[in-house]
């Protein structure tokens, strides 16, 4: 009498790799005239591919035909552009990058200056003449 034991197993997985966004390179503040153009860089990574959201004083910001934004998902660089910056844009920026693994945020301080006259240093020189008695 001959046994035979025949078994087979088949085993799949699929492993999900998840990475809370971090920032490799966080926004910076800035200072500029009014009239000039602002531009917030920030590189994010994560897995999933981070959603950005952009704040402006603590409130989510829209795209308008002034205020774009633009994220490069080969490179992970999000960006803020402010096409005329004026002193009502002034105020602490936010970058909030969030998927399903977790959320990190960076913030910068942009500084508007008023379009103005050069500083007025002097008028002039003047010689002053001392006399000594």
């Amino acid at each position: 009498m001959k046994i035979s034991i025949f078994s087979q197993w088949h085993v799949s997985s699929s492993v999900s790799l998840k990475k809370e966004p971090t920032f490799i390179q966080p926004i910076s503040s800035c200072r500029v005239c009014s009239g000039e153009s602002v531009r917030f860089q920030a590189r994010v990574s994560g897995m999933p591919k981070p959603e950005i959201q952009w704040f402006h004083n603590q409130r989510p910001m829209l795209p308008t035909k002034d205020i774009v934004f633009h994220f490069d998902e080969s490179t992970g660089t999000a960006m803020l552009i402010i096409v005329d910056a004026f002193l009502e844009h002034a105020g602490q920026y936010s970058c909030k990058a969030g998927n399903s693994a977790g959320e990190a945020t960076c913030t910068a301080t942009l500084t508007v200056t008023a379009e103005g006259k050069a500083p007025f240093l002097f008028k002039g020189i003047q010689f002053v003449v001392y006399h000594c008695y």
